[in-house]
């Protein structure tokens, strides 16, 4: 039933405590990386990436089969006017256009070949500022060239995504920028068009700012625009236009987060907020035209988290998220109508290890404090229940 877009920002700070983590840190205290200095921010905002030079960080995720899914390297180049050079590539499985509701807008029976091939992060000082920049470029293609029989098949996908960011060196705002751009090829074995995109782009703008208030507290307002079109034309065997479909998406998000640390090495954060989420299907061919809408209100949502440590080396973190959702599914031109009210709640446990220069971040599986390993417990091994639903890896090269 869950409908919310992830965006960027949510996808989609603390001026007293800046640490060395991953996206596991941020998901674990609560999906706050909107609201917390963390080197997980260079996905928000890439002009913190000069902040974190000389990083080596490393992502394990128990979705995709307890894989190694991704590595990245921060790279420092020069000394009189230095900048932060970073690259990340991934073993992810392939990215598809979708209707921006989950459904796909790929041909059936053809499956993409692996197309997430960088990630490219700049970030430099000018003037008074940090500005940043990520580029992210997916493309996988398939071509068939058959004479006997006749068999010309062309299947290719791509988006080229690019993210301006900008902070200033005083820290007390940062904003991003982010636009891309996506196309399809789609051709039969007789060389004509199958589908073609009509439309496909995102444009998203997200902003926050840092009030401290005391030594002990840090109010962050943020706010963010999000924006997202797809199109899609449907041909038969006689080139004739079957089906012509356009998808629309608009977000928009305010809230205000709050860290707060009420000793050392403990830190709370908190996020409240609102969410605007439409999502609109319009079917233009075959006539008569059709319109399709869900919106989601959500009004309010929290998020909350902890990170404290109990040792010297290891660190605990708990988060949670409540979404007091309000959705509306509307189609016509029937005007059927269903009206839903939920809160859509989740909870984190993740620890954080430090040993020297490294550190690590899990997403834990509460289960295993209820049942303990099976050598205690006595149960069966069940490949589903792991230690760990991620893991991420970070190690400081200086």
């Amino acid at each position: 039933m869950k409908k919310l877009i992830t965006l960027t920002f949510v996808l989609l700070l603390l001026l007293s405590i800046s640490s060395m983590a991953t996206d596991t840190r941020v998901l674990t205290m609560g999906e706050n990386n909107n609201v917390l200095l963390d080197d997980a921010n260079i996905w928000l905002y890439p002009s913190r990436t000069f902040e974190y030079p000389n990083l080596a960080i490393g992502e394990f995720n128990n979705n995709y089969n307890g894989t190694f899914n991704q590595f990245g390297i921060h790279w420092k180049f020069g000394t009189d006017k230095p900048f932060v050079l970073a690259t990340y590539f991934t073993t992810l499985p392939a990215v598809y256009p979708t209707d921006l509701n989950g459904g796909s807008l790929f041909m059936p029976g053809f499956s993409l070949l692996q197309n997430r091939r960088i990630d490219l992060f700049y970030g430099r000082v000018i003037s008074n500022y940090n500005f940043g920049m990520h580029f992210s470029l997916t493309h996988s293609s398939q071509t068939k060239e058959f004479t006997t029989p006749l068999d010309n098949q062309v299947k290719s996908y791509g988006y080229y995504n690019f993210d301006f960011g900008l902070t200033p060196t005083t820290d007390k705002w940062d904003v991003a920028l982010d636009f891309g751009l996506g196309s399809w090829t789609d051709e039969s074995a007789s060389g004509g068009t199958q589908t073609e995109p009509d439309g496909f782009y995102d444009f998203s703008l997200i902003g926050r700012y840092f009030v401290a208030n005391g030594p002990n507290y840090t109010f962050i307002p943020h706010v963010g625009f999000y924006s997202s079109k797809r199109g899609i034309k449907e041909y038969d065997a006689s080139s004739v236009l079957t089906d012509n479909t356009k998808y629309t998406r608009t977000v928009f998000n305010i809230g205000t987060g709050l860290n707060y640390t009420p000793a050392t090495n403990v830190l709370g954060v908190f996020d409240f907020g609102l969410m605007y989420d439409s999502w609109k299907e319009k079917i233009d061919v075959p006539t008569p035209a059709q319109e399709n809408t869900e919106t989601n209100v959500v009004v309010p949502y929290f998020k909350i988290g902890l990170d404290a440590d109990v040792f010297k080396w290891m660190d605990i973190r708990l988060g949670a998220t409540s979404n007091w959702t309000n959705e509306t599914r509307e189609y016509k031109p029937d005007n059927n109508k269903w009206k839903y009210k939920y809160a859509d709640n989740e909870t984190y446990l993740g620890f954080g290890f430090h040993w020297n220069r490294l550190n690590v971040d899990t997403y834990t599986d509460p289960a295993l404090f209820i049942h303990g390993f099976n050598f205690i417990s006595g149960n069966t091994y069940d490949e589903n229940n792991d230690m760990n639903f991620r893991i991420s890896a970070s190690y400081e090269m200086k």
